[in-house]
């Protein structure tokens, strides 16, 4: 009747294939994880360059058909060594007008909040007929560039001859 009854090294080995079956089991369960996780990482890796590349792309074809208007963005603000430039159309625009000027002052004043320009605060002393200072005011709000008129204050001299000064920001790329 103790025939049925298993042996105490069988009992061995059989609880031992057992634990190894459980603990192979965890181990290619773990290596299975590991495998998935590198190729669901690769696939998102592969996504995000294809994102990438779209997006640049798409980013140059925007640029290429909007070439002009980003130019004229670029125009917009004097670049850096172009102050002279500027300074000289400035007063030949004021020679055009007939006034009478003087550059009292040029400030730059950066912000460090801002990235992309710079404000050069100008202050020009003029004189001139109302009309001519109109015009010239007409044609500093017209130039090319950046230009913001921020105070104008003028006195008369005499009857038809003003005198003041205008302050007035050009933006520069920083």
């Amino acid at each position: 009747m103790n025939n049925w009854i298993p042996k105490n090294k069988i009992f061995k080995f059989a609880i031992a294939i057992a634990v190894f079956s459980v603990v192979l089991y965890f181990v290619g369960l773990w290596i299975v994880f590991n495998e998935t996780n590198k190729i669901e990482n690769l696939y998102r890796d592969t996504n995000s360059q294809l994102f990438k590349e779209e997006k640049f792309w798409t980013i140059k074809s925007i640029a290429e058909v909007d070439k002009e208007s980003i130019q004229s963005l670029r125009d917009f603000f004097i670049q850096k060594g172009d102050e002279v430039k500027f300074i000289e159309q400035l007063e030949g625009t004021a020679r055009a007008s007939s006034l009478k000027f003087e550059t009292s002052s040029i400030d730059v004043k950066t912000d460090p909040k801002n990235l992309l320009n710079e404000d050069i605060d100008i202050k020009m002393k003029i004189e001139g007929s109302w009309e001519n200072i109109l015009y010239f005011i007409n044609k500093l709000e017209k130039l090319p560039f950046g230009v913001s008129i921020e105070n104008i204050n003028l006195d008369a001299k005499a009857p038809g001859d003003w005198f003041g000064l205008i302050d007035f920001i050009i933006f520069r790329e920083k």
